[in-house]
């Protein structure tokens, strides 16, 4: 048996001894302010913090997970929120009336003036949008970000693929890879997607190589690389999740 057969017969070994969460108590709070902390500290070494901010957008905010928390840590700002999904918007604004909550198609534009906001986040949303929309997002988030702005996202990218095929090889399965995963892993220029729906061609799961969002990001939204994070965020058994930093002049 080959190393690589090898490896990936150890870690469903692994993976079938690992408990459900599920019995933790608190675990869904740890793992979204875990998310948020991880986010804060990105944010810290490019000289920003959410509570520094006066205005925010979640891009891709569903039923308030995140958004919930940032109003307690950062209750002085005007945050806002919006997403896809009805229900998810209709939750959000039932639960949380001090913020604002708007429903956006799956394409832009979005319902806001040029430079309305602050800071834009997002959290495992450019890990679903096909190529073209992915750049036509990056345009429409950039344009309603303020001057010296910044917009902090996160990716799926190789070295998510990486520790999926070491910790949780199963998942791989959706993302309609082979099992050649070193090979792909080698090639981090690319932009690799996956239709999930095919009535929906725009929303699926991306895998962004890190080489790509260095060298296309800025180039799409008109805003300076400010930093690029592999790995910031654990998702298991989704591997993890890279945060990128990008800046408005």
């Amino acid at each position: 048996m080959g190393i690589g057969r090898k490896l990936i017969s150890l870690s469903r070994t692994v993976s079938q001894r690992l408990l459900p969460d599920d019995h933790v108590p608190g675990v869904r709070l740890r793992y979204t302010l875990n998310q948020l902390q991880k986010m804060e500290f990105a944010l810290r070494g490019v000289g920003r913090s959410f509570q520094a901010c006066s205005s925010i957008l979640e891009f891709g905010c569903g039923s308030g997970r995140l958004t919930r928390h940032l109003l307690a840590l950062v209750p002085a700002a005007a945050i806002v929120g919006c997403d896809v999904v009805r229900q998810g918007v209709e939750t959000c604004r039932r639960r949380y009336p001090s913020a604002t909550f708007v429903r956006n198609e799956w394409c832009p534009p979005l319902p806001f003036e040029d430079g309305r906001f602050d800071l834009v986040f997002s959290y495992s949303v450019f890990t679903h949008l096909s190529e073209p929309n992915h750049r036509d997002w990056l345009k429409e988030l950039a344009r309603v970000l303020r001057a010296d702005g910044v917009m902090l996202h996160t990716t799926h990218s190789h070295e998510c693929l990486a520790r999926m095929a070491m910790f949780s090889p199963g998942s791989l399965a959706k993302y309609a890879l082979r099992t050649d995963v070193p090979a792909f892993v080698a090639g981090a220029r690319s932009y690799h997607y996956t239709v999930d729906d095919p009535a929906r061609p725009e929303y699926g799961l991306a895998i962004i190589g890190e080489a790509y969002v260095r060298e296309w990001w800025p180039r799409y939204s008109g805003l300076r690389l400010a930093a690029y994070t592999a790995g910031a965020i654990e998702a298991y058994p989704e591997g993890c999740q890279d945060i990128v930093i990008l800046q408005k002049s």
